[in-house]
């Protein structure tokens, strides 16, 4: 499935089911990533004011009931849409993955992502 490009924004955005930031730092990327590890189905979305390196507009994470590990997917944009990609990883590479896109710093191997099934 390809989604609508979003427009281009003037902040970061983060985001899980009960509140939405547009004025925070790394403690609280931190703070939404730490909730989620413990209450399962639930998400945190980090989106970028525009696509950064690679392409990668937003980074989300969530956590189905039954799995111990984090499914952490890329919103990667493209000429037609954005496409979304996934892996499983622990809470650990989750919270380097925020931190590093937040950063500006995230680089990615996207061998190690599978494209999303829905």
């Amino acid at each position: 499935m390809v989604f609508k490009n979003m427009e281009e924004g003037t902040t970061f955005t983060l985001r899980n089911q009960d509140q939405e930031l547009t004025d925070f730092g790394k403690e609280e990327i931190e703070e939404f990533l730490d909730d989620l590890f413990v209450t399962p189905d639930q998400f945190v979305v980090l989106t970028a004011p525009k696509a950064l390196g690679q392409q990668i507009r937003y980074v989300q994470a969530c956590i189905h009931d039954g799995e111990e590990d984090v499914e952490t997917e890329l919103g990667i944009e493209g000429e037609d849409g954005t496409r979304l990609y996934c892996k499983m990883c622990t809470d650990e590479e989750c919270v380097c993955i925020f931190l590093d896109f937040f950063d500006g710093k995230l680089v990615v191997d996207r061998s190690e992502y599978e494209p999303v099934a829905f």
